[in-house]
């Protein structure tokens, strides 16, 4: 086994401005489907990129956009062979993301793909001077085999990042159907990944009052983790029913009342009242144990009658995903050597060096 060491600086020339202030880079199948319907909406993000391994994760995006990493068709990916094969891909990673200020990098955590590029390509947008983001998408809790490589690119990636938002899958798929394929269910919470993103980054609209990137930011940019969490409702009291299921479900994944910052964003129609706004975001900190709480909110009215509540919460110490990186929680900062291995496939490591 090799470590990869990235030491190119990126061109002062480029100008974000001119490349634009915001990029987001969707890895393997899931960030890539998640990005993909982020970028037919209108949102804070300029340009876009995909990478991954398969060559059938790029059938919705621009060819120009895509960058593929060839890797055997005959042998088990591991995340260490994914970045080892990588090695060759990283200038064209890095100029994806050259001269960006914000770069978001999206990844479904577990898998091979997204597990072992997520850290490769948000050090790489830190290298470039970017601000970077990881939103990190979990695994769903019967995906019992991904979790430790999910655990330890968290971590990875937290470390590669100046901020993470930790995005669960069985938070997402409730509103999945019992009888739902497994299809249906990747399906249902990419879906809701995109609507709970894209109301969180949503451009300004006539009418509505967007959460804007610098409130975005302000939270995710806390120390501690930050959970996305999410909720519908059309019942009559909406607003408290659907900022409560929101809360509920970050419940889960952590305790509520060690967030110190969170925004809220309603994704609804034009007939939410601005009693029903004001009533969730008031109601965010006594739900959540926490009346010193800062809060931040923002109205998107390109929804439905039904109203989506997303809280993105910040500040907390501790998640259930702790336990799916055993040696890390035991460790702690007392790891010595943790930089990221990479190794090759079999039979490529016995090839002599060019003269």
């Amino acid at each position: 086994m090799f470590i990869l060491y990235v030491t190119k600086v990126c061109a002062p020339e480029l100008l974000a401005k001119e490349r634009g202030d915001v990029a987001a880079v969707g890895i393997g199948s899931a960030g890539i489907k998640i990005v993909s319907l982020l970028s037919r909406k209108s949102l804070l993000v300029d340009r876009y990129a995909y990478v991954s391994c398969d060559d059938g994760d790029f059938s919705t995006v621009e060819p120009s956009d895509a960058i593929l990493i060839e890797s055997p068709v005959d042998q088990k990916l591991t995340p260490s062979i994914v970045r080892g094969l990588a090695l060759g891909s990283t200038q064209k990673i890095r100029d994806a993301v050259d001269g960006s200020k914000v770069v978001l990098v999206v990844a479904g955590l577990g898998g091979a793909t997204g597990s072992g590029l997520a850290p490769v390509v948000a050090s790489i947008a830190k290298e470039c001077g970017a601000t970077t983001v990881g939103v990190a998408v979990m695994p769903f809790e019967f995906e019992k085999k991904m979790k430790f490589y999910a655990g330890v690119s968290l971590r990875r990636l937290r470390a590669a990042s100046r901020g993470v938002v930790a995005v669960d899958n069985d938070t997402l798929m409730r509103s999945s159907s019992e009888d739902s394929t497994l299809a249906n269910l990747y399906d249902s919470a990419n879906k809701a990944a995109v609507k709970a993103l894209g109301s969180l980054l949503s451009r300004s609209t006539e009418g509505s009052k967007p959460v804007g990137l610098n409130k975005f930011l302000g939270t995710v940019l806390q120390d501690g983790y930050s959970l996305l969490g999410v909720s519908s409702s059309a019942a009559v009291d909406k607003a408290e029913d659907a900022i409560a299921g929101a809360v509920v479900s970050l419940g889960k994944l952590a305790e509520a009342k060690e967030a110190s910052r969170a925004v809220v964003s309603l994704n609804a129609d034009s007939s939410l009242t601005g009693k029903e706004v004001g009533l969730a975001v008031s109601r965010l900190g006594s739900i959540m144990d926490n009346q010193g709480m800062d809060v931040e909110y923002g109205v998107d009215y390109s929804g439905s009658a039904q109203l989506q509540v997303s809280v993105l919460a910040s500040g907390f110490r501790s998640t259930k995903y702790d336990d799916y990186d055993p040696l890390g929680k035991i460790l702690g900062d007392r790891i010595l050597d943790d930089e990221m291995d990479t190794s090759l496939p079999a039979g490529l490591e016995a090839l002599q060096p060019c003269d």
